[in-house]
């Protein structure tokens, strides 16, 4: 059974995750307004995406994404995947 950690610390079950993907967003960082990407894993209705990471490039965020995704088909038995953020 693997688990995902998200970002807010909530733990999923990898067979609840519909996908994963690299989102681009505008968010406010000490006061200013900044072009961010973040790692989302896409839930079943009714549930929004939960994001895994938060990062400052695209190139690293996809980076991390694969990396992740690395992770993931290496797991075995039990097993906690997370993710850090740069932001």
């Amino acid at each position: 059974m693997i688990f995902i950690k998200t970002r807010s610390g909530r733990y999923i079950n990898i067979e609840y995750i519909y996908g994963f993907a690299v989102e681009e967003e505008k968010v406010e960082i000490e006061g200013r307004r900044r072009l961010v990407y973040k790692i989302v894993a896409y839930l079943p209705q009714p549930l929004l995406p939960a994001v895994l990471g938060i990062y400052e490039t695209e190139e690293r965020a996809e980076e991390k994404l694969e990396d992740f995704m690395n992770k993931v088909i290496r797991a075995t038995g039990k097993t906690i995947i997370s993710l850090e953020s740069d932001i």
